[in-house]
């Protein structure tokens, strides 16, 4: 075991925003009150508590350990490429930042096709050539294909859109950092991992980017499965490398069941395997049962089913197909109300009665508007409850089951955490950061939640406990 190590040391970052605010005359104080769920539930006041700024340093007594000298005590867990050790024979991990091991349960790989197309069959590769003119090269220089991403040029205000869609789409540049991941991090572990280790993360769920679904787009579904095979033997030597820092998820295509099944049993006990996600054909709801199946071998196997939500690509988000062609409200909106409306389905269906073990994750979608979402289900539960099979449990009361998990945004920040956490419990919330994309306060994300005021216990559910329960089988308990 490696001795502990000090962390780099980063001047803390500024935050615009706070300036605004302090201008506009300060912190607006939450309001009081008391909010249940389902029946029986207990009350929960919301207590208030100050918003701690991105970077800052709250200056809490209770935080005066982590203002301590920023340490990060790791063990060699290195495994060999393309290895798989199986459960009893990988190493143990003694890992921690400021005393805290780092779960972040939604990262992203690409896959781009530079080393994709290394793992196709001759059968695979004779099929992708026929998507030849849908072939392109990103911003980065990374191979992709890209068919049916839809467009947004028309900035608020304006009458019509009179940019080009290559330019308009170029606006969204992401979060200004201090260091930018390396463009290797999608194709090589090894790179990742030094991120990881810059950082202070010790483990990385892994999913690919948004571009992936684009073959969901076309008519070939046999090339769709084809891909998602392609994938998982890429996994097998990605997350082979480092079996117990990096896992991924198992791809199921809503088009062809049977073949996906056969791909879930072939890759289920597969060390990198940690969980599902399902790409539903676009208009076709999670909760049809023509999916049955899939659900069925999710829980055989123990894969947590990964609810992570779409933008731009197919298959689309709902709040990303009215938004009057505007970037800004289609941000905003795609991803939260992606994931209401599919953690909802499979809630309301009755999938976690029929597979009393499955354990559901949301990813990418916030997670201030969990509360009202919860309370709403359960008063149209109740008052339409034609609509909705019979339940055994009020939808809150599945969130709060332990078995349903919902990653965070951190730029939500402390005080919309801590009144989630209030209310729907402990053991739900998850640390997330979306790395290395866009969005993601890369190298910082951890650094500014860990300065949270927030009771250690439930610090250790967000960063570390709770992710190890819906990741069950990444073995790390």
């Amino acid at each position: 075991m490696g001795g502990l190590r000090r962390e780099p040391q980063r001047p803390p970052l500024s935050d615009p925003r706070s300036a605004r605010r302090r201008r506009r005359g300060g912190e607006a104080a939450r309001a009081g009150g008391a909010l249940s769920f389902g029946r029986g539930a207990r009350q929960v006041s919301q207590r208030r508590r100050p918003l701690a700024k991105p970077g800052s340093d709250p200056g809490v007594d209770n935080l005066r350990s982590l203002r301590e000298a920023m340490t990060t005590s790791r063990q060699s867990i290195i495994g060999k490429p393309g290895s798989d050790p199986g459960f009893q024979n990988c190493r143990s991990m003694t890992m921690a930042k400021n005393g805290f091991k780092i779960f972040d349960s939604d990262t992203h790989v690409g896959p781009y096709m530079e080393v994709l197309e290394k793992y196709l069959t001759d059968a695979e590769r004779t099929r992708l050539a026929g998507w030849e003119q849908y072939r392109t090269v990103n911003k980065r220089g990374q191979l992709t294909y890209t068919r049916g991403q839809r467009v947004y040029r028309r900035r608020l205000g304006d009458a019509q859109a009179d940019q080009a869609p290559a330019g308009y789409m170029a606006g969204f540049t992401g979060v200004k950092r201090e260091r930018e991941p390396s463009v290797r991090v999608d194709n090589d572990p090894a790179e990742r991992i030094k991120d990881m280790d810059y950082e202070g993360v010790d483990v990385n769920l892994t999913l690919p980017s948004g571009w992936f679904g684009t073959f969901t787009s076309g008519d070939d579904v046999e090339l769709e499965m084809g891909m998602y095979r392609t994938y998982h033997r890429w996994m097998q030597d990605y997350c082979g490398a480092y079996p117990t820092r990096l896992g991924g998820v198992i791809l199921a295509c809503g088009r062809d069941v049977k073949s996906s099944v056969e791909e879930i049993r072939r890759w289920g006990k597969s060390r990198w395997a940690w969980g599902l996600m399902l790409y539903a054909p676009y208009g076709t709801p999670l909760d049809h049962p023509d999916f049955e199946p899939i659900w069925a071998a999710a829980a055989e196997h123990d894969l947590a089913v990964v609810l992570h939500t779409f933008t731009v690509m197919p298959p689309y988000a709902p709040g990303g197909l009215d938004t009057w062609e505007n970037l800004f409200i289609q941000r905003s909106a795609a991803h939260p109300w992606c994931g209401m409306r599919n953690m909802a389905a499979l809630i309301g269906s009755g999938v976690m009665d029929r597979y009393p073990k499955l354990r559901i994750g949301t990813l990418e979608a916030g997670h201030g508007w969990l509360p009202f979402w919860m309370k709403r289900l359960d008063e149209h539960a109740d008052t339409i409850r034609a609509a909705l099979p019979e339940l055994k449990m009020t939808p809150s009361e599945y969130v709060m089951s332990g078995r349903y998990f919902q990653s965070i945004e951190v730029p939500e920040g402390a005080g919309m955490t801590n009144a989630v956490a209030d209310l729907v419990g402990d053991g739900v919330l998850m640390y997330a950061s979306d790395y290395p994309h866009g969005e993601s306060h890369f190298p910082e994300t951890v650094r500014m939640a860990l300065a949270w005021e927030m009771n250690e216990g439930r610090r250790r559910k967000l960063m570390w406990d709770n992710a190890v329960r819906l990741y069950a089988r990444a073995g790390l308990e």
